[in-house]
């Protein structure tokens, strides 16, 4: 009897990435890019241990919204990725963001308008019996 061939090490599982995840991560890439070269408006808002990041694409389109909320033992961050769309359209995100109680601002911020257009959108809901 020989010595046994040695085993052959197999590589370690590898994570797959969902499609969303890896267009957001190459957004965030370009925008950075973007960014370095002046072409867009961003800000950035701290305030304690929460951060925002918002990030608007050079023909004001897509908005990227990045948010990171952190205490002891607990780390929250997550990702928004807003277009700007057709008023009916748009209005379903409205109805959709105010359900879930979303100010008129944090709306208009998500959906790329003004507070008086999420206002005006939120009327026409209203009348229509949708809200």
């Amino acid at each position: 009897m020989g010595t046994p061939a040695p085993r052959k090490k197999t590589p370690a599982p590898s994570v797959l990435v969902n499609s969303a995840d890896a267009m957001v991560a190459k957004q965030l890439s370009d925008l950075a890019k973007i960014i370095q070269q002046g072409g867009v408006d961003y800000t950035v808002q701290k305030k304690g241990d929460r951060m925002v990041f918002t990030v608007d694409s050079p023909d004001g389109t897509q908005r990227i919204i990045r948010e990171a909320d952190s205490m002891t033992g607990l780390v929250r961050e997550s990702t928004e990725l807003a277009t700007k769309l057709p008023a009916s359209q748009r209005r379903d995100v409205v109805k959709q963001l105010s359900d879930e109680g979303l100010t008129q601002i944090e709306i208009a911020k998500r959906t790329m308008t003004s507070q008086k257009t999420v206002s005006n959108d939120i009327k026409v809901l209203k009348r229509a019996g949708e809200l």
